[in-house]
């Protein structure tokens, strides 16, 4: 369910936590997924090993995640990137890691960067932070020592199993270090305008993705534009873009 109070926090503060996008069974097919392709494969574990496995080809359509960005991209929403990250028990990565997905500040997002949590994020685990109201300004994230540190401002995003984090990817963010003694698993889903580039745009999107697929993920997979190029029609129910 799309609420504007949700999106009037993320209009103003360039994220917002949604709790429990997974319900326990969808959590749990999620989990044990990303258990079996880390066994399978070689990191990393991108878009075209992701997009060959049904588990992760449902999980772009997920209506509790995909409405949230229709209900700001509208028709013209379209998958960029898709990662899983992991981050072993008792890491020595520095304690923070600032960096913005896209550098072009302003109100309205470009793309949309959804972190989706397998793992409670406590202060032991390493949750993901991010300096509210940084998506509105040009001024540069944090370089050299200073990318590595704590900065005034910041917040902790503390979130549970299933819950996701949508972030405007202009906002300044950071992963920190998992000091517990579990992994921190992430699954990263990223949306944005159709126009713009896919990550793996060199490669072909895996047959698996397009077998059986309806419109809306062929257009959310970049291969097919949206009929209405010019009109940004909005299924989710709430006003296209950001609330004023």
């Amino acid at each position: 369910m799309v609420k504007d109070s949700d999106w009037e926090f993320f209009n103003e503060h360039g994220f917002v936590l949604i709790k429990g996008v997974l319900d326990p069974d969808r959590l749990g097919t999620i989990q044990m997924a990303y258990e079996e392709i880390w066994e399978q494969e070689e990191s990393p574990v991108n878009q075209q090993k992701l997009l060959q496995r049904r588990p992760f080809i449902d999980l772009i359509q997920h209506r509790p995640i995909i409405d949230q960005h229709i209900a700001v991209f509208g028709s013209q929403t379209q998958l960029l990137q898709y990662d899983l990250l992991r981050q072993e028990p008792h890491s020595e990565r520095p304690e923070r890691a600032w960096h913005r997905d896209f550098s072009f500040p302003g109100e309205y997002p470009l793309s949309i960067n959804t972190i989706v949590y397998l793992d409670s994020m406590t202060d032991e685990r390493g949750p993901t932070y991010v300096v509210p109201g940084s998506h509105l300004g040009w001024r540069q994230a944090p370089s050299g020592e200073d990318r590595c540190r704590p900065i005034p401002g910041e917040i902790a995003i503390h979130a549970e199993p299933g819950d996701a984090a949508f972030i405007n990817s202009a906002v300044w963010h950071s992963a920190t270090a998992n000091r517990s003694d579990g992994w921190r698993r992430t699954v990263y889903l990223y949306y944005g305008h159709w126009w713009l580039k896919r990550y793996e745009w060199q490669h072909a999107v895996p047959w698996q993705a397009l077998e059986g697929a309806d419109e809306e993920r062929l257009v959310l997979l970049g291969v097919k534009q949206p009929e209405d190029l010019h009109m940004y029609r909005v299924d989710a129910k709430r006003n296209q873009g950001h609330i004023r």
